[in-house]
């Protein structure tokens, strides 16, 4: 796969994600994308605020695809930031996984994949990124 479609994908997905984070907090818990919120309003503020930053990575990754000296930056952006949940995640973690955090490790180290890729990737000249 392209740099840029690792890159189009790794923003895609952070953006789709998020948007619905953003918006139904609680729908994304029912799909245990997240943390059950309708009884919680500070889960579903820790929910909105992930979203919110996920989208700032995201609009970097589709600037990217525009701006092609961004695409480096915008995959270290998207490695460190799911870098920096997961080691939150795992330090906060009390007893048995859950669902919703298992997930958001899947999808961070998910994540961590696509952007690390699109930084080695040799499909492109280097100056591609």
């Amino acid at each position: 796969m392209s740099k840029r479609n690792l890159l189009l994908l790794n923003a895609g997905f952070r953006m789709t994600y998020s948007i619905g984070g953003l918006l139904s907090p609680a729908a994304m818990g029912k799909l245990q994308l997240a943390a059950d919120t309708p009884e919680r309003p500070d889960a579903r503020l820790f929910v909105r605020g992930f979203s919110a930053h996920q989208i700032g990575v995201a609009t970097l990754g589709l600037a990217s695809l525009r701006w092609r000296r961004l695409a480096r930056p915008a995959a270290l952006a998207a490695v460190a930031i799911d870098l920096a949940d997961m080691l939150s995640a795992a330090a906060g973690k009390r007893g048995e996984l859950q669902s919703d955090l298992a997930g958001g490790l899947v999808f961070s180290a998910a994540g961590i994949a696509a952007a690390a890729s699109s930084i080695v990737s040799s499909d492109a000249p280097s100056s591609d990124l």
